[in-house]
């Protein structure tokens, strides 16, 4: 950790700053889960009738990634900063593990509040229902793995991708065009919702 807190810490010098790594690679966790588990999130809001989906898969991918970026982004940030300070003194062998586990919480929280939320307002606007609870803490448990799986990523290779540039970018690169993506596919979506079922 940096001598004071307004100090960035670098592996070396003409690095990138390693808490700066590490957020690009829990965007970049986070980003492959969304994509990933985006069909399951959207088979939790398909018609119960027909259990057609609500909305096409690929557009919804870029609204999971979005969710995962304005957490990495903000509330990662954060959270990074949090478990930096929390391991400072801790050995180095439990720090990846420390790190997992603020990552598990700090992103199962924002599964069951944030993700559940806007999928409840899709659901409730063209089905008339919302998530049941099994469905809820399936979505919390899904995000608390992949927090965990991030942040650990995070601590372990953070100082191995704050010397790659390149890499760094263009991971940061790949979210933000898939994050504005999926800003216009919410704005459209959303956009095409009745005001009242």
């Amino acid at each position: 950790m940096a001598s004071r807190w307004t100090a960035v810490d670098r592996v070396e010098q003409g690095a990138l700053p390693t808490m700066f790594a590490q957020a690009v690679i829990v965007g970049t966790a986070l980003t492959v889960g969304a994509i990933a588990c985006s069909g399951f999130y959207l088979t939790m809001i398909a018609d119960p009738t027909t259990n057609a989906p609500v909305v096409a898969l690929v557009p919804w991918m870029t609204v999971t990634v979005l969710i995962a970026a304005i957490f990495t982004y903000v509330v990662g940030f954060a959270l990074l900063w949090c478990a930096e300070a929390f391991t400072n003194r801790m050995k180095d062998k439990f720090k990846p593990w420390a790190y997992a586990v603020i990552g598990l919480i700090g992103y199962g929280i924002w599964g069951m509040f944030v993700m559940s939320s806007t999928m409840n307002s899709l659901n409730q606007s063209l089905n008339g229902v919302v998530l049941a609870n099994s469905d809820i803490a399936a979505l919390t448990l899904n995000y608390a793995v992949f927090g965990f799986i991030a942040f650990l990523l995070a601590q372990a290779y953070g100082t191995k991708l704050a010397t790659k540039k390149p890499v760094a970018f263009a991971l940061l690169a790949v979210q933000v065009v898939l994050a504005v993506l999926g800003i216009i596919v919410m704005v459209m979506i959303f956009g095409q919702l009745p005001s009242s079922k």
